[in-house]
């Protein structure tokens, strides 16, 4: 699912938005709005992408989606959600064109905050920002 999911990432901001994709390099260390949503494909179990993304390229999305230059932070909350669950949808819809059976669940706001360590992360660029995908599994006592 880690492919489709980095396939759905470049295909979300690249077709949709216009923004180009490139990997980040380094890892970075500044706070950005984070966005989960609960997914499980085929047999790889539950798991959680957290969508991470730094307020002025929220901003540039809210401009080119919402045509909102300057949205209020109720909005950026929202637009993170709402981006977390397009990538992973299009992600789930990727995985059944090939056959592959996957639910999601419904995004939820996570804060704002640094990327997460222990996590498997998919890290793109984009203008000189970076954009991340965070995945990890879920124990069946944290459902």
């Amino acid at each position: 699912m880690t492919n489709l999911l980095q396939t759905s990432m470049s295909e979300v901001f690249e077709q949709h938005f216009g923004m180009k994709l490139v990997p980040c390099k380094s890892r970075p260390t500044r706070s950005g709005y984070r966005a989960e949503i609960p997914f499980s494909c085929d047999k790889e179990g539950h798991r959680v992408a957290t969508l991470w993304l730094q307020k002025p390229t929220l901003k540039k999305v809210s401009a080119l989606l919402l045509f909102e230059n300057d949205p209020d932070e109720e909005t950026l909350e929202d637009l993170a959600s709402e981006l977390a669950n397009f990538i992973v949808g299009h992600a789930k819809m990727l995985a059944s064109d090939r056959s592959i059976p996957c639910t999601i669940a419904t995004p939820e706001f996570a804060g704002i905050g640094p990327l997460q360590s222990g996590c498997e992360t998919l890290l793109f660029k984009t203008e000189n920002r970076c954009i991340a995908l965070q995945i990890k599994g879920i124990d069946a006592s944290e459902q």
